[in-house]
């Protein structure tokens, strides 16, 4: 008789188990809306719809366009940094970074121009110094100039940023 009762109420109970929760029967609106068109949220504003990131994906793409052409402009040119009263001149290009290997842009030393007269007349120490010093300035002239080219970039960047916070 026990065994019985106990196996009944097992019986009831897994069936339970798997049995659909009993809901009230009220009609639910549903919350999940796509906004694929910039659609209105609840108070009237008008929320980020599918257009406006489809927009914004486009400027990002547009910013990116222009920093790879602004990086080849970059790479093309020539900076020359002196050192000696002009006696030592390096010639200096930008090296645009190379995702994902090197994500760093950095600088590259292409020729070095020492007058003979300095060369013959200088001790190791002080052509070593000023070829140190000639790669600085040479560095920091380039480094002045992609910070110029670069603000109309980072102004398209603020105008893009500016859109998404709308």
């Amino acid at each position: 008789m026990k065994l019985s009762v106990l196996s009944s109420l097992l019986l009831v109970a897994s069936a339970s188990a798997f049995a659909p929760a009993a809901r009230p029967n009220v009609a639910s609106a549903s919350t999940t809306s796509l906004n694929l068109f910039g659609g209105k949220k609840e108070g009237g504003e008008k929320g980020p719809g599918m257009m406006d990131q489809l927009a914004m994906f486009k400027k990002a793409q547009e910013v990116a366009q222009k920093k790879n052409e602004l990086d080849k402009e970059l790479a093309a040119m020539d900076t020359i940094g002196s050192a000696a009263d002009g006696k030592v001149k390096i010639t200096v290009k930008y090296v645009p970074a190379q995702l994902p290997s090197n994500p760093n842009p950095g600088y590259d030393v292409v020729a070095i121009d020492i007058d003979e007269e300095y060369l013959g007349e200088v001790s190791c120490e002080d052509l070593s110094s000023s070829l140190v010093e000639a790669i600085r300035n040479g560095e920091e002239k380039a480094a002045v100039l992609v910070a110029e080219k670069y603000q109309a970039l980072q102004a398209d960047l603020g105008e893009m940023l500016q859109g998404m916070q709308k």
